[in-house]
């Protein structure tokens, strides 16, 4: 089936009261948003230039949605990736824009971050940008995604948390967004639980967030709209669909200038694990 067929399909079931309960991950499935990681794309090519995969290397991305991050990676990766994601709307989107795209070493699956459909040691990378926080069992998924991995393998992560305590309305209504009971997490909570006894902290970098304008987030809203399957929707329900998605980003956006995300880069058996006595920073400018 086609994306036009399936968002059709979705909206010509929904009314605009649906539409103004739906969560951000369902309207997100719905219209196609690209979803990108904290970074976007840049964030992508940083991690394989810091990995330095070497050619026929396996990728698993969980938490996969519309695809781009795994579409990122097999576009610049002689290798394979695969892209997990529990909501079959959203795979259907990944792998129609793979297609598109002539990326044929890429696939998506079904399946869920608790219950990984993979055999144990097969992947090369594991990658979740910051899907751990929409599973409730934060430790259940990153044993899965230890399982997975292979014995030299490498598990990187790139999760969201508070730099700075947020107000609780603030919180609660993120929560509410994003379908989970959001906790107040910190940099110390996601470097200790991706931690594993068999894995060493390779690489740290951390982002913070610039904030975007309202006009900025509504030329954002209009460009996800412009999309060619949602050309043909119901102009009531594609305007209900725009005012959900315009709260969502500027709710985020808040929400946003509250946090930060790393780039954490495990790698499991390490020749050299050693800590460096004498550290050094590059000079710049001289």
């Amino acid at each position: 089936m086609t994306t036009d067929a399936l968002t059709a399909g979705i909206f010509d079931g929904l009314t605009v009261e649906d539409i103004a309960l739906l969560d951000f991950s369902r309207l997100v499935g719905l219209v196609n948003e690209p979803n990108m990681p904290s970074g976007g794309g840049a964030t992508i090519r940083r991690i394989i230039d810091l990995c330095r995969l070497r050619s026929g290397c396996t990728i698993l991305e969980v938490g996969s949605n519309t695809g781009y991050t795994s579409i990122e990676f097999a576009s610049w990766v002689d290798g394979r990736v695969i892209g997990l994601d529990i909501n079959p709307v959203s795979v259907a989107f990944a792998e129609e824009k793979a297609a598109r795209f002539g990326i044929d070493n890429v696939e998506f699956h079904v399946g869920d971050g608790l219950a990984l459909p993979y055999e144990r040691g097969r992947f090369d990378l594991v990658y979740c940008s910051n899907v751990t926080s929409f599973i409730v069992d934060h430790q259940g998924a990153r044993d899965e995604y230890y399982r997975v991995l292979a014995p030299n393998g490498v598990l990187v992560a790139v999760p969201i948390y508070y730099h700075t305590v947020p107000p609780d309305g603030l919180r609660r209504a993120v929560g509410e967004a994003i379908g989970v009971d959001l906790i107040v997490t910190t940099q110390a909570y996601w470097t200790e639980l991706f931690a594993d006894p068999s894995a060493a902290l390779l690489h740290r970098e951390t982002y913070e967030y610039v904030r975007q304008s309202p006009r900025r987030i509504a030329e954002y809203v209009e460009s996800v709209f412009s999309q060619p399957h949602l050309g043909n929707i119901d102009p009531v329900l594609r305007e209900a669909a725009k005012a959900r998605l315009t709260y969502f980003y500027e709710l985020f956006d808040e929400n946003l200038a509250y946090t930060r995300y790393d780039i954490l880069i495990f790698r499991r058996n390490h020749p050299n694990p050693e800590s460096v006595l004498h550290t050094s920073r590059q000079v710049i400018g001289e």
